[in-house]
């Protein structure tokens, strides 16, 4: 059997965090994932979003995700996955909350005794993530360019002209290498 290569660690913000795409698909292929023992062991996932939610009942409903949508459940192993999910309300039109962003990013560097790979995952409606890019593009942690990644995803713009200018946004905050698009 084939040693499986250690993984960096990784922290996750998934902006939309109490919405229908990670309710549905991102929070059950990351449980999946899991499972399959692909994430490292050093690993934390913060949704972000305006609903207001104590960590505990942001678990619950993400298990009810798990349970309507997932291929595999497990409850055990969702306790230990569960372990590693927190959330934040925040109002992100306001360029003050995104400092919240980098004092996690601070905190969980220090918890994980290395540099994590940052990811921060646009799944909400297109019309916010230019702001959410602008803001988060301004932060200390996202000028590592080996270690920070950006993840828009939902219909990326409406129509061609719309794509570029989104390309454009993306550009001028990262460099093509931190920037993941999918599509529907």
């Amino acid at each position: 059997m084939q040693e499986q290569k250690k993984l960096p660690p990784i922290l996750l913000f998934i902006f939309g965090g109490s919405g229908d795409l990670n309710y549905r698909k991102l929070t059950p292929a990351l449980f999946n994932l899991f499972l399959d023992v692909s994430m490292p062991d050093k690993f934390e996932i913060i949704g972000i979003a305006r609903t207001e939610y104590k960590d505990d009942a942001y678990k619950q409903h993400l298990k009810e995700g798990i349970d309507n949508f997932s291929r595999r459940k497990d409850d055990a192993k969702w306790n230990d996955f569960a372990g590693h999910i927190n959330y934040i309300q925040m109002d992100i039109e306001d360029e003050k909350s995104y400092i919240k962003i980098e004092e996690i990013a601070k905190e969980k560097e220090k918890e994980f005794g290395e540099h994590p790979v940052i990811i921060f995952y646009m799944a909400v409606t297109p019309w916010l993530v230019p702001g959410i890019v602008k803001n988060i593009g301004a932060l200390d942690i996202c000028k590592d360019v080996k270690c920070t990644r950006i993840v828009a995803e939902k219909p990326f713009g409406h129509d061609l002209e719309s794509a570029k200018e989104m390309n454009k946004l993306l550009s001028t905050y990262f460099v093509e290498d931190q920037i993941f698009r999918i599509d529907h």
